[in-house]
């Protein structure tokens, strides 16, 4: 007791002590400092956190709550004994302990209650001032956190009761924690912001959970464009906005222009979410949720995409409304089947269009979908269809694109001619007809008849299946045919060819008919003579015609030979052409002279009369004439004569010494001019190279064959001023084509000839230019040594040569491409290019060329008319190549079209066997760069078997040989018939010989595969003679190939006589086409 007095008592004296004698030196102001600085520092280490000190100079008052009197007490002690304190007052409240020290506020309907533990009342009537309620579960409780904190920290969380409809905020201690849901959306901001500024200094924000304000309707929408999706309305939390922005939306920007809120529907984020993917496949539309229902609408790209769609918002209760899709290869078609019915099927714009289509009588439309990317007047379009099935017994039309096609069988013959004057029409604005094919109706009994009467006069009666047919028919006929004939369908096979044998079969005789009675074709008549009799009966059997269901019954002529007098007979020739008048002693010598002179109008006559020798001399003026070219040999009945101008004197005396050493020509008169020789001209040529590949070539060429094969070797780039002038030196082709290919080894530079020197001169392209010229020379007539070479060797760049060259920069494929200039101009999709070719070997031309060199080198290959052919751009890359390998194989078809339509070439026809119909099918079938179809009719042969004249031996081979690089320039050669013959010999004239030189050039492309060489002529003379002449002909022309040195083992010679023919042989233009040699290549190694 003395122990625990002593221990305050004694400082205590110590303390006042000292505190007397300090307080002499002191004023008040410091004596007041220093006591609340002392009493605060005394309390604070005596651990008496629940004491608030206040002061009064020397006196302190005790107050704050706690929770035994003791506690009081002894502070009160401590206080005493502090030096200049003169009074300790106590105002605590004594109250449980409360740890944590915790007060809530709460709201719920706009009524604010208050619970928890509270120091005294005075911080009771505070806390419930600040919650503006009279009442509160408020508890005097001790442990109450610094004082100043605490209250501050239950202030901020009253405060914030006035942004909740329901909800509330707890201080423990000093951490204030905050839940409920906002009144408002403003509200919500509000609070966020005060949120953000943060609790009161000392004071901790803990869990704070914040539900955005109740809204109700709860909307939310999402708008693509098909770039962008614009989000806005309502969501619950700003997580559901992020993932709108990471959803899967193809590469559409998600822009939002939400706001937070509660109240939304049972599965909103997923159902949002998954609006927004599905939305973003669709090329434009929109998505809703109003409360618990979504709503999905647009456009989707494919069918493929609106079922998926579909799919994927199946379980959702999503309405959907999709538009049709876009589909970019548009069709549509509508098939009338015999029975009347008429479906359509493929797609459809829309509803109304559907449901009128759905109108049409008999209409059925289940398979019409309906589809977005219809061709503009698609409606026009399915009107002209619907107008032409109207006029057919079954039929189908169908659109795709701006391309229409229609197809069937006419009702009636009426309809047939008004559906054929459709097609010849125009089709709707807009669209292109690019197939039409229209049976006339069917006939039960078919018939036709073509009659001759005794004045030659032919008449054609009965059915023919459509007006090409017609056409034909009375073409083969002769202008001065009289035709009642009606479309019908219903033909028996090879109907039009069939018809076209019969007319020929008629020339043989005076007067008779062929007729087909709906069984078999029968032919009968009386034969102009016996010859004619004999040679009809000898065409039926090698036409096999018996075999075919064929019947003949041919009358002989009553043998009648007129006297001549005077017995007058001429032969005149302007150029390739003769003319035979007046007349010969019999059949045979007539024979005998017009097979000579193949390309003859004759129109001698048998007569007797003729004087002793008659035949040996006319056949000897005959040839003279055709020698000399521009003559004339005249018989008048008692003095020969022969006049005319040659081409040159060795001509005119060559024909004459013939003549001389076959008759006595004493008495004849002989007149033909020759021009005298002039200076001999050198015979120059030249061709220049610049630097930027442009080609001038300049000077004599000796034909045009040689100028074709010069622009092959070339290619684009090249201007040929070149002037054809026949007699050229010994071997000039060849030495040109090795000129043009060292030409091709240099950079810029000239080949040229003098008359007698070859020479070249010019920068190599690269180091292995000169090698390559020496290979090229190696292949022309003039030895390699007898050329004049000045060649400069290529600059090498001192970059490649310095061992110290800078090492360049790395090659940057997207920069070189975008730095190089665009020098071709875009592909125009709407090109077009069509050629056909007449069964009588005519070409006509309509669309569009890039260029007056590509138009040029169409004419040259056809012939035909241009006159619908325009230059522009826009050609599909390779358009020239294409064309002509497509217009080589056109020439191959006995008649035909080849089109270019939306950037395919189409080629369709009819060849004269598979054998020719499969080299054209190879022919296009080679040409990659391009996309091609064909459709290539080959009727079945029913005449003779080609006569085989050179079998090439064949050696096993394990693959097929490429021929792409030939097989264009064949066909061409072979439209081109390009191998001319002396006339009714196998011998080939003089000025094919540059013809053959080309040929030579374009088999080296292809040195492995095996070559047919096809002989044909017109039908003049004995066909069996002309069969042989076919065979020898395609002979001299293997063994002129195999003297240039083609290996003979490639070559296949065949004959076909006059079996083939490709034009009307009852005209002098179709004998000449008819007369051919025909090259054709296989993949089949030789």
């Amino acid at each position: 007791m003395i122990r625990d007095l002593l221990k305050w008592v004694v400082p205590g004296l110590v303390t006042v002590l000292a505190g007397s004698t300090l307080s002499l030196a002191m004023t008040s102001p410091d004596i007041e400092r220093d006591v609340i600085g002392q009493t605060s520092a005394t309390a604070a280490r005596a651990g008496f956190d629940w004491a608030e000190l206040s002061f009064a100079m020397r006196d302190v008052t005790l107050s704050g709550t706690t929770t035994d009197q003791a506690y009081v007490d002894a502070a009160v002690q401590r206080i005493a004994m502090i030096p200049g304190v003169r009074s300790v007052k106590t105002n605590v409240t004594l109250a449980p302990l409360a740890s944590p020290y915790r007060l809530e506020a709460s709201i719920d309907g706009g009524t604010v209650s208050l619970a928890g533990g509270v120091p005294d009342e005075t911080t009771r009537q505070l806390l419930l001032n600040r919650a503006k309620i009279e009442q509160g579960a408020l508890e005097l409780r001790s442990g109450m956190p610094e004082r100043q904190l605490w209250v501050a920290g239950a202030q901020f969380a009253i405060d914030q009761l006035r942004f909740f409809d329901e909800g509330g905020a707890r201080i423990s201690d000093l951490k204030v924690d905050i839940s409920g849901r906002a009144k408002s959306a403003r509200d919500f901001r509000d609070l966020l912001i005060a949120l953000r500024a943060g609790a009161p200094a000392g004071v901790t924000l803990g869990e704070v959970e914040i539900t955005p304000a109740l809204v109700s309707p709860y909307q939310w929408s999402a708008i693509s464009d098909g770039r962008r999706i614009e989000v806005s309305g309502f969501v619950p939390d700003e997580n559901l906005v992020e993932r709108y922005r990471s959803a899967e939306t193809g590469g559409k920007s998600v822009a939002t222009g939400l706001a937070l809120a509660s109240g939304e529907p049972s599965g909103f984020a997923e159902v949002s979410q998954k609006l927004i993917e599905q939305l973003s496949r669709l090329e434009y539309g929109t998505a809703s949720i109003v409360d618990g229902q979504s709503t999905l609408t647009g456009a989707p790209p494919t069918f493929e995409v609106a079922q998926a769609v579909m799919e994927q918002l199946q379980g959702a209760g999503s309405i959907i409304e999709l538009e049709p899709p876009r589909v970019d290869d548009y069709w549509a078609s509508a098939t009338l089947q015999a029975g009347g019915e008429l479906i359509f099927d493929g797609y459809a714009p829309d509803t109304a269009t559907r449901d009128e289509l759905k109108s049409v009588g008999g209409a059925q439309t289940d398979w019409l979908q309906l589809a977005r990317g219809a061709p503009e007047r698609y409606q026009s379009a399915m009107d002209f269809g619907l107008s032409a099935l109207r006029r057919m017994s079954e039929g189908r039309f169908s659109l795709r694109q701006n391309v229409l096609s229609l197809s069937g069988v006419a009702r009636s013959g009426e309809d047939y001619q008004a559906l054929i004057k459709t097609i010849a029409e125009d089709a709707p604005q807009g669209f292109v007809l690019a197939r039409a094919e229209i049976d006339a109706p069917v006939a039960a009994d078919y018939q036709w008849s073509v009659r001759k009467n005794a004045a030659g006069e032919l008449s054609l009666s009965g059915m023919v299946p459509n007006a090409p047919a017609k056409s034909s028919l009375v073409t083969a006929a002769g202008s001065s045919v009289s035709a009642d004939l009606a479309f019908a369908s219903g033909e028996p096979r090879n109907f039009v060819a069939s018809a076209e044998t019969g007319i020929l079969l008629l020339e043989w005789l005076a007067n008779g008919e062929v007729v087909f009675d709906g069984s078999g074709w029968t032919i009968t008549g009386t034969a102009k003579s016996e010859i004619d009799k004999a040679a009809i009966e000898a065409d039926f059997v090698s036409r096999k015609l018996a075999g075919a269901g064929w019947s003949m019954s041919i009358a002989a002529p009553v043998p009648v030979i007129p006297v001549a007098e005077p017995y007058t007979w001429s032969a005149t020739s302007t150029g390739a052409d003769v003319t035979l008048t007046g007349y010969v002693p019999d059949a045979d010598a007539r024979l005998r002279f017009s097979s000579k002179a193949q390309n003859s109008a004759d129109t001698t006559q048998v007569a007797s009369g003729a004087p002793v020798g008659f035949v040996v001399s006319a056949e000897a003026a005959l040839d003279a004439v055709m020698a000399i070219g521009d003559a004339e040999a005249r018989f008048d009945g008692a003095n020969w004569s022969l006049a005319g101008r040659a081409t040159s004197v060795e001509v005119r005396d060559a024909a004459l010494a013939a003549l001389e050493s076959t008759t006595d020509v004493t008495s004849w008169s002989i007149a033909v001019e020759a021009p005298e020789p002039g200076p001999t001209q050198p015979y120059l040529w030249s061709a220049t190279k610049t630097p930027d590949g442009a080609v001038t070539v300049e000077g004599l060429v000796p034909a045009d064959e040689l100028k074709r094969v010069v622009a092959m070797r070339v290619g684009e780039g090249l201007n040929d001023l070149t002037v054809i002038d026949p007699p050229a030196p010994d071997g000039f082709p060849l030495d040109v084509l090795a000129a043009i290919d060292s030409l091709s080894r240099l950079s810029d530079g000239f080949v040229s000839f003098d008359g007698t020197q070859w020479r070249i001169d010019g920068n190599l392209l690269d180091a292995e230019g000169a090698s390559a010229i020496d290979t090229a020379l190696a292949g022309a007539a003039t030895p390699a040594n007898a050329w004049q070479l000045t060649l400069l060797e290529p600059v090498v760049p001192a970059a490649q040569v310095e061992p110290e060259a800078p090492i360049e920069p790395e090659f940057d494929a997207a920069t070189a491409t975008a730095q190089e200039p665009a020098l071709v101009s875009a592909v125009d999709p709407d090109y077009a290019f069509s050629a056909s070719r007449a069964e009588d070997g005519s070409f006509i031309l309509s669309g569009q060329v890039p260029s007056d060199e590509a138009l040029s080198q169409i004419a040259g290959i056809t012939d035909g008319d241009t006159a619908e052919v325009s230059i522009a751009d826009g050609a599909p890359e390779g358009f020239l190549t294409s064309a002509k390998i497509g217009l080589g194989a056109l020439s191959l078809l006995t008649s035909g079209q080849l089109d270019l339509i939306d950037g395919t070439w189409r080629l369709t026809g009819a060849a004269d066997d598979t054998t020719e119909r499969d080299g054209v099918l190879d022919a296009i079938a080679a040409e990659e760069a391009a996309t091609w179809s064909a459709d290539i009719a080959a009727p079945e042969p029913v005449l003779d078997e080609p006569v085989a004249a050179v079998q090439p031996v064949a050696t096993p081979a394990a693959d097929k040989v490429d021929i792409s690089a030939c097989v264009g320039p064949i066909a061409d050669f072979s439209g081109r018939n390009a191998i001319l013959f002396q006339s009714g010999a196998a011998l080939i004239a003089n000025e094919s010989e540059i013809a053959l030189d080309e040929l030579v050039i374009i088999l080296a492309e292809c040195p492995d595969a095996l070559i047919r060489i096809e002989g044909h002529t017109d039908a003049d003379g004995d066909a069996r003679l002309n069969l042989g002449l076919s065979v020898a002909r395609a002979e001299a022309v293997v063994t002129a190939l195999v003297e240039r040195g083609i290996d003979p083992q490639r070559l296949y010679a065949l004959g076909y006589g006059e079996t083939k023919p490709i034009a009307d042989n009852g005209t002098s233009a179709g004998k000449r086409l008819n007369r051919r040699i025909v090259v054709t290549v296989s993949d089949e190694h030789f």
